[in-house]
């Protein structure tokens, strides 16, 4: 598999060793040597393959595998196939068989994939649930999963009230360091199982949707949705090259992390590991490494706006940001752009979620963007070549014949899940035929591009879209945060406002900024934490909605926990 050349201790990295001129990006695309996707590959593959492929290609970490006896913030292809491997031995040894299911819940790292790979190699099902959930909704996860085996850590187990009382009532054997759980070290150091997937169209993977509207819902991924979604990334003009490097700044348990770490790999591309994208690791690790690419949520990207102008420059390597998960905001859009120090630096917005995995791309250039007007901002591009979207009526589930007319966006993909964990009749109650509700309310645009309006389950009478009413008020106020518009008890439109640095809404701000929108309630101030972030860093909205109604009375103290764990839309 190659040899390491040369010192690979960490060192700063030059602005000017990562610039690569568009004749070296175009040809890359063309570079055959690659871990084919044509055909659908398990993920418990891949790390091998990509490592007899592409052998010592870097990979740099915030923090080390939590299970890795040597404890490296800095690996290669060849390093993380073979503990790949030794996590395979440790399920293995601890009984893990072909078809259990290995809830995997522990503290962010970008291991949590690794992990994934050991388990799916041995052909068990990986279900990865964020410690971010509130400790009942992982209780009511796992009590959906009815998962043999639990990999967790102490700090996570206490959190969930993962005691042996608990462990015993779910009938999981704990692979940790707590009381009742078998300690990885124990088991480390077996005999590498011979590899042994599931087929390409059985479950590969679970993962869980946003908790924006109550209890999350666990999707399974098979081989097949995956790989295609890996294989379009892998092939986008000017993305993945090895002369590149991928920084993916996510929430790891989610399916765009396997999606995004498999194209990698296929093309050989250098990878950035971060699981705490704080402003803190943030300032460390981009001036030293340097990093092309960046991927993260959107309200990681809005919080970021506060290093911008720090001295280290942190963002004057990036060609490619990339988001997924949900619409940004142009406010956030276009001062990333600017902090570039590229010539013509490139916003890619994905439009995806658990469900159906990528469906559009829009592309933005600081040039293109400073072009767009209104409600074009709430556009999400294009379908993905083999992925078709749809505008249907919210009454009969059919296609509307005007597609500018809001509705349901509904969807046909070969990565669309199989089915809910738990609850196989909210998975049937989206299905039309080969259609699949995504959830979300929009329309096409004048381009035929896919525009968002809402979630629908956020959706407000009257209003057209509040996520363009916030995308006003953040342009508007920019020492704003975060800005969420909610229903109130009476479904009048509610700002619930969030300042930097511990600030008040100054009134007169207020005055000026939502001018010219109609029907407004009294803003709501509140802090970071009271934003009630999901695992992909986005607001529950439904518990903003509570905490308006309740904001005499306590705000989310005051309610009932049935409220709380509702499950979702």
């Amino acid at each position: 598999m190659g040899s390491i050349a040369g010192d690979r201790t960490r060192s700063k990295i030059p602005l000017s060793a990562r610039r690569l001129d568009a004749a070296k990006i175009l040809k890359a695309q063309f570079k055959p040597d690659r871990v084919a996707l044509v055909k659908p590959l398990n993920v418990g593959l891949v790390a091998e393959r990509a490592a007899e492929k592409h052998g010592r290609v870097p990979i740099y970490l915030d923090q080390p595998f939590t299970w890795d006896p040597e404890q490296r913030v800095e690996l290669d292809f060849v390093e993380f196939a073979t503990l790949v491997d030794q996590m395979a031995a440790v399920l293995k040894s601890a009984g893990v068989k072909r078809w259990d299911r290995v809830a995997i819940v522990k503290s962010p790292n970008y291991d949590i994939q690794a992990l994934a790979w050991a388990a799916a190699r041995i052909g068990a099902i990986p279900a990865l649930l964020s410690a971010r959930l509130d400790p009942d909704i992982i209780n009511i996860l796992l009590e959906r999963l009815q998962a043999k085996f639990l990999v967790t850590d102490p700090e996570v187990a206490k959190y969930a009230r993962l005691d042996g009382e608990r462990l015993r009532h779910l009938g999981m054997t704990a692979i940790a360091d707590i009381e009742g759980g078998i300690p990885v070290a124990d088991l480390w150091g077996g005999r590498i199982p011979a590899p042994s997937p599931l087929k390409d169209d059985e479950p590969m993977l679970i993962t869980h949707t946003s908790s924006t509207t109550g209890v999350s819902k666990l999707a399974e991924a098979s081989a097949k949705g995956v790989s295609y979604n890996a294989l379009m990334e892998s092939i986008f003009p000017g993305f993945h090259t090895p002369d590149e490097l991928f920084a993916s700044a996510i929430s790891h348990v989610h399916v765009r992390a396997a999606i995004t770490q498999m194209a990698s790999f296929s093309r050989g591309t250098p990878l950035l590991g971060i699981a705490r994208p704080d402003e803190e690791t943030m300032l460390r690790l981009l001036p030293q490494y340097r990093p092309t690419i960046l991927e993260s949520h959107p309200n990681n990207f809005m919080g970021w706006e506060r290093i911008i102008d720090d001295p280290s420059e942190p963002f004057s390597s990036i060609r490619l940001y990339f988001n997924s998960f949900d619409a940004m905001h142009p406010r956030t859009i276009q001062a990333l752009l600017d902090a570039s120090k590229r010539k013509y630096p490139v916003w890619l917005q994905c439009y995806g979620m658990t469900e159906t995995q990528v469906v559009s791309v829009r592309p933005y250039t600081r040039g293109s963007f400073g072009r767009l007007k209104g409600r074009d901002t709430r556009s999400v591009g294009w379908e993905v070549p083999g992925i078709r979207a749809r505008i249907a009526d919210p009454e009969t589930g059919k296609r509307r014949s005007d597609q500018s007319d809001p509705g349901m966006i509904q969807v046909k993909t070969p990565a669309r899940a199989l089915s809910f964990v738990g609850t196989p009749e909210k998975f049937a109650e989206r299905r039309h035929g080969k259609w699949f509700d995504t959830g979300d309310w929009g329309r096409r645009g004048r381009l035929g591009q896919i525009e968002i309006l809402d979630r629908i389950a956020d959706r407000i009478e009257g209003v057209e879209s509040c996520l363009w009413i916030e995308d006003v008020l953040l342009e508007r106020i920019p020492n704003a945060e975060e800005i969420v518009v909610v229903p109130d008890e009476q479904g009048k439109p509610v700002p619930v406002v969030c300042m930097r640095d511990g600030k008040s809404l100054d009134p007169e701000v207020w005055k000026s900024a939502s001018a010219g929108i109609t029907g407004l309630g009294v803003p709501l101030e509140v802090t970071p934490d009271d934003l009630q972030r999901t695992a992909t860093v986005k607001a529950r909205r439904y518990l903003l909605t509570e905490m308006i109604k309740n904001r005499d009375n306590g705000g989310l103290e005051s309610v009932s926990q049935d409220v709380v764990l509702r499950d979702g839309a």
